[in-house]
């Protein structure tokens, strides 16, 4: 994520990725993409989630949570009941709950969301709040700490959806907080691993990202 973080703040990420959360044709097609998946899977039970985009790298944190809003009310204007993930910048827990709580009493334009988003979050039945952990902030513990502060203070429930830490397992465990950990697909023997074999007609998949870099044998 450290890595990530480094990448993601430059003038035309961010001019990017405000070009989908602030209103506007962007954000339209945005929403339009999950009312089209909430419609592809409305007739599938095992669909009960949609969690919105994958460590989103913006600092306009208002921007986000109205787009969040956005979305949220599409898809459970589909499927009622389904859950829809909220998250901060990154997907990180690392900011502490007073900051949340500040934010919500001194609605800092661009910095925090507005106060009828979130009027319309502690309202909601439906949404969660989603993170993940990596190193940051220092240990899960602390992580945890944040979260359970967000959910007090937004009344919702959260999922650390992606993690590579046992410790943070057990954290999430201790307090009864939803978690997946994160564990990249292995099923692939492409690449200098494998004997460098003839593409595509003797290989499966791509050895790429994280790679088999989780190993949740670590965590029986």
């Amino acid at each position: 994520m450290r890595r990530q973080m480094r990448q993601s703040y430059t003038t035309i990420s961010q001019k990017t990725m405000n070009y989908m959360v602030e209103e506007g044709p962007g954000r339209a097609d945005f929403v339009r993409y999950w009312t089209l998946m909430a419609e592809a899977v409305k007739d599938h039970p095992s669909a009960f989630a949609a969690e919105l985009m994958n460590e989103p790298m913006s600092i306009n944190r208002r921007g986000m949570y109205d787009t969040w809003r956005a979305a949220a009310k599409a898809i459970n204007g589909v499927i009622p009941d389904m859950s829809v993930a909220v998250c901060d910048t990154g997907e990180g827990a690392v900011l502490p709950g007073w900051v949340y709580d500040l934010l919500d009493k001194v609605p800092l334009p661009y910095l925090a969301p507005s106060e009828d988003t979130v009027k319309w979050m502690r309202a909601s039945r439906t949404l969660f709040y989603a993170w993940h952990w990596y190193d940051a902030p220092s240990t899960p513990a602390a992580a945890v700490q944040h979260v359970r502060a967000v959910m007090a203070d937004w009344d919702m429930p959260s999922f650390a959806t992606e993690f590579g830490s046992c410790d943070a397992w057990t954290e999430c465990a201790k307090v009864n907080i939803s978690h997946a950990y994160w564990h990249y697909s292995s099923y692939c023997n492409t690449g200098p691993d494998f004997g460098n074999r003839t593409v595509p007609d003797d290989t499966f998949g791509g050895c790429m990202l994280g790679w088999a870099g989780g190993d949740p044998d670590k965590c029986m």
